[in-house]
């Protein structure tokens, strides 16, 4: 049964009124980001634990990730399969951040930074010379 135009298009008011509330729901959501974004600044400076600040701000900051790409990119709209591929690369990708972080950051005892700064930047003195030998001479 073929399908006629006028069966795939919508009337021009519910054109209008898909495209009101679309615009509605991003002020909305560019709102509630703002909102999210101010309550991040302003617990930066709360005197609160470092890692439970640092916890609430990565929590904060992927919620807001997934708003920004579900609605901004339009993947709320898409079909699923797009979705699951653009969070698998994401997942990916974060998993990346997280192991250089940890091989970047560690602390541990067993290397001495001041030392192997020393003795990576320590100029190198010729050994003495033996008895009777003249420096330059062969």
């Amino acid at each position: 049964m073929a399908t006629t135009a006028s069966e795939l298009t919508l009337a021009p008011m519910d054109v209008l009124k898909s495209e009101n509330d679309k615009y509605h729901t991003f002020i909305n959501l560019g709102m509630i980001l703002a909102v999210l974004t101010g309550i991040e600044i302003v617990v930066i400076f709360f005197p609160w634990n470092e890692a439970l600040i640092l916890w609430g701000l990565i929590i904060l900051s992927v919620i807001k990730f997934i708003a920004v790409i579900a609605w901004f990119m339009h993947l709320i709209y898409d079909k699923a399969v797009l979705t699951v591929l653009f969070m698998s690369g994401f997942v990916i990708a974060t998993g990346t951040v997280i192991a250089l972080v940890a091989l970047f950051s560690y602390t541990g005892d067993e290397y001495d930074i001041e030392a192997m700064n020393e003795s990576v930047f320590e100029v190198p003195v010729a050994p003495p010379l033996p008895e009777g030998a003249k420096a330059g001479h062969h």
